[in-house]
């Protein structure tokens, strides 16, 4: 028999950016719990709105099936004395289980025979074992930031007011933090005035939540605005600027959402276009409308919790607060622009970077030099506009715009630049030098914004490994691991082909003093850590978890060269010969010895030692495939590489089946050794191919 389990947690408005997280550990949380207990059911289905956490789990078994467990005693050695007798051991467990002897039975267990029996133990209720495991299950749950509000101290990300738990046509009884679960819940606070129903079942939960103006499906939702950002748009004869990022936030800002728009005054239009977007999305949650050229408007677009029918109030407050917030980034622009730039690159000797690492200004030294460093390194042509835009591109932090809309750093940089009339290379350079932020986010477009974003990145990554401040579990104050991700993704992106251990040398030496650890220890860290973000952005791009393997390793140093790699193996790994030829190198793995691999080469290679043709032909064929195999790698054309490679499939093929490789005599069989591994070093510093798995899955 199945029943339908509907839980509901009630609170205070939950902060939009927990909603998701918390639901998705509640559900897990929930799901582990019924698979722990082997309480069959359909999937759980999840729900939350700013006041509710819902879930939803139809058919489920209302009781535990039955099982037996084995329960065993004394060996039977010490059951049994010499003539089989029963000793005091054997009765004495019979005794302690209520049993006689006659109902025990010797049985074959991993550490041998013991006297025991099998006991049945019946399934408990899912009534008794929610009614036990919910709240242990509440109180379980993780959040950035909690909330104590009750006597018995209880921590949740906001206070909770009421809890529905029906199983089927039961109420699961558990108290949590004060509140006793029942069968009721609540309207939206406002537009029904928080009115208080039963819920019988899910079927009517649904008609009557909405009936009291709550969606509560975020799906339905984000439809909804959607929708209605569309449709305000095109009334006003514009369209919505996309910012997915916005439109996921206020789905879990509101319970039941419409939209009204509203203007501001045409003189602010004269602020630069992503000051005004900034003022309005960030502060204040609005969608900026532009029109068919992409120039803003001075309208806007607002979600809010309303079922409409006090529009005209709602848009007049919101007109009134947005005015007073454009007038303070209309003041800051002006304000700003009488300190130049170059003005402010003083004050940054009163911001701090990282308290061991010095200030900004340091760091902006830091970033002159190693920026020219990268950039004599790929040889570009203004050479003098990037260390110029080095020097300039923290400048931005001590404007009172930036101090007021941090999303803007970098930003108004490039916008203040600009206005200051600094080439154009200078003010896109400190623009763009912030991005990429996330995996999502583009590089940037010009090649002195990549150098940038790289040397920035790159200098707070060394900088915080060389004073041992490498990132644990969750704790990452400096971000590092979002850093790495983004200086690797320009790498990639921008097709930069560059060695970080060449960089890496550089920035570490403009640490001085500042380091506490040595240079090998740091770079061993940061090449460690360079790795996992390597194995996460390839895995993410689709690549096999053996391709990533056998190139991540060796070719890590240069990221660019590493996804070339990676990019041969994908498309040659479907022919057969290159498979196979990857499972000999396996093979020639597993017999060498780490040692030998280590000094076995051509050099050591005694020809006059060959007993078969077989042993000649493999010789013959590495020493005319080794240089090809070198060129084609120096000119980075690794598909070929991989195909010379793939070639070799007769020959390995043949030296298997004919050679027996650890020979009785040492020195031939040392020269075998010496021949397979001057193979495997021929290919070894391009790829590592014994890791490819045959019929290998999709990362």
């Amino acid at each position: 028999m199945s029943v339908e389990l509907i839980l509901e947690v009630g609170c205070e408005e939950i902060p939009a950016r927990y909603v998701e997280s918390t639901l998705g550990q509640l559900q897990q949380k929930l799901t582990d719990t019924l698979q722990e207990h082997s309480l069959a059911h359909d999937a759980i289905q999840s729900f939350a709105t700013p006041r509710r956490l819902l879930l939803v789990a139809a058919h489920l078994e209302v009781q535990q099936p039955d099982r037996t467990e084995i329960v065993t005693g004394p060996p039977q050695s010490a059951a049994f004395d010499a003539a089989n007798n029963p000793t005091n051991a054997a009765r004495g467990f019979a005794a302690k289980h209520y049993l006689t002897l006659d109902q025990l039975q010797c049985l074959q267990t991993e550490k041998g025979v013991y006297l025991g029996f099998e006991k049945r133990i019946s399934g408990k209720t899912a009534f008794e074992l929610l009614a036990r495991d919910l709240p242990v299950l509440l109180g379980s749950l993780d959040f950035p930031k909690s909330m104590r509000w009750e006597p018995s101290r209880f921590l949740f990300v906001r206070p909770i007011r009421w809890i529905l738990c029906r199983l089927g046509a039961e109420i699961v009884p558990f108290t949590v933090a004060g509140v006793t679960a029942d069968g009721f819940t609540y309207g939206h606070r406002i537009l029904s005035g928080n009115d208080r129903f039963e819920v019988a079942s899910f079927a009517s939960y649904k008609l009557e939540i909405l009936n009291r103006k709550v969606r509560f499906d975020a799906q339905d939702r984000l439809e909804r605005i959607r929708l209605d950002l569309d449709s305000e748009a095109e009334t006003q004869g514009a369209k919505v600027l996309p910012d997915p990022k916005l439109l996921n936030l206020v789905v879990h800002l509101n319970e039941f959402p419409s939209v009204v728009c509203g203007c501001f005054a045409e003189d602010f239009l004269r602020l630069p276009k992503e000051v005004l977007v900034t003022v309005m999305r960030e502060h204040q949650k609005y969608f900026s409308l532009v029109d068919g050229a992409g120039r803003l408007l001075p309208r806007f677009l607002a979600v809010v919790d309303s079922d409409g029918s006090h529009a005209a109030q709602i848009r007049a407050g919101h007109e009134r607060v947005l005015k007073a917030r454009l007038a303070d980034a209309s003041f800051f622009w002006d304000v700003d622009r009488k300190v130049t730039l170059e003005g402010r690159v003083a004050r940054l000797e009163r911001v701090i970077f990282q308290q061991k690492l010095g200030t900004m200004q340091e760091k902006t030294q830091r970033l002159v030099a190693l920026a020219g460093f990268v950039g004599q390194a790929l040889r570009v042509s203004n050479l003098d506009e990037l260390r110029q835009a080095a020097r300039l591109c923290k400048a931005d932090l001590t404007t009172d715009m930036v101090k007021e809309f941090t999303d803007l750093q970098g930003i108004m940089g490039g916008l203040y630049a600009r206005a200051e009339e600094h080439p154009t290379a200078v003010a896109d350079a400190i623009y763009e030098h912030y991005r990429p932020a996330t995996l999502d986010d583009a590089a940037p477009e010009t090649m002195g914004g990549a150098i940038l974003s790289v040397v920035d990145k790159l200098d707070s990554v060394v900088g915080a490994f060389a004073i041992g401040q490498v990132p644990t579990g969750s704790k990452d104050p400096l971000a590092l691991r979002r850093q790495t991700l983004g200086l690797t993704k320009v790498l990639l992106d921008k097709e930069i082909s560059i060695s970080l251990e060449k960089i890496f040398r550089k920035s570490f030496s403009l640490f001085k003093k500042k380091a506490t650890r040595s240079y090998a220890e740091t770079w061993q860290d940061v090449a460690v850590f360079v790795k996992d973000r390597l194995r996460y952005i390839f895995k993410e791009q689709g690549f096999r978890y053996d391709e990533i393997n056998s190139v991540v390793e060796i070719a890590f140093d240069n990221p660019f060269d590493c996804l070339e790699r990676l990019r041969a193996i994908a498309s040659l790994r479907s022919s057969a010969d290159f498979e196979v030829v990857a499972q000999g190198f396996k093979r020639i793995k597993n017999i060498l010895p780490k040692p030998g691999l280590e000094v076995a080469g051509e050099l050591q290679l005694d020809d006059s030692l060959f007993e078969f043709e077989e042993e000649r032909q493999l010789y013959a064929d590495i020493s005319k495939l080794r240089p090809k195999v070198r060129r084609a790698a120096r000119s980075g054309n690794y598909a070929r590489a991989f195909e010379l490679m793939a070639s070799l499939r007769p020959t390995i093929d043949r030296f298997f089946d004919r050679v027996l490789v650890m020979a009785e005599e040492p020195r031939v069989r040392a020269n075998r050794l010496s021949l397979l591994a001057s193979l495997l070093q021929t290919f070894l510093a391009i790829a590592d191919v014994s890791e490819i798995v045959a019929g290998a899955k999709e990362a």
